[in-house]
């Protein structure tokens, strides 16, 4: 890399009347740091860190609170019969996404979102009775518009 000439091509300016940006005004892409889940209207999935806090478990119980507008995420064994894969393989440590219209659509309709957004919230570790879960908030979910989807016959 060559260096910068310090010449007459480059300008010299004055500072006078910039101010700093707070870095708070910033927010950091939620899915990095955090566990987060997106529902859209046809499904939901999570992301791995989600997955990782569950210690990369193969199923998992999901269980809403109306009122709380909350998504709780339970590990468990195969023997669960309302457990779900979440995982895209026994191998893959990564999580899957799922179709799920029947239960996104109940989720938009309950709480009140615009069908053609997608919804995510950050989650949180919590424990029941000593056992470690995800609870992830959609109070005041991120939003953003949802690619339409065409089905094509």
């Amino acid at each position: 890399m060559a260096a910068i000439p310090f010449s007459s091509e480059i300008e010299e300016i004055s500072m006078d009347g910039f101010q700093v940006v707070s870095g708070d005004l910033f927010t950091r892409r939620s899915g990095y740091y955090s566990p987060t889940c997106t529902i859209w209207s046809g499904g939901i999935t999570f992301n791995k860190v989600a997955l990782t806090a569950l210690n990369n478990c193969e199923r998992v119980r999901i269980e809403i609170h109306p009122q709380k507008k909350s998504v709780l995420l339970v590990p468990v064994t195969m023997k669960d019969k309302d457990g779900i894969p979440w995982r895209k393989n026994i191998k893959d440590y990564a999580p899957r996404r799922m179709e799920c219209v029947r239960f996104s659509s109940k989720l938009y309709e309950m709480w009140n979102w615009d069908t053609g957004c997608v919804c995510r919230a950050e989650g949180r570790v919590v424990t029941v009775d000593n056992k470690v879960m995800l609870l992830f908030d959609f109070s005041s979910p991120e939003q953003w518009k949802g690619k339409e989807r065409t089905s094509e016959k």
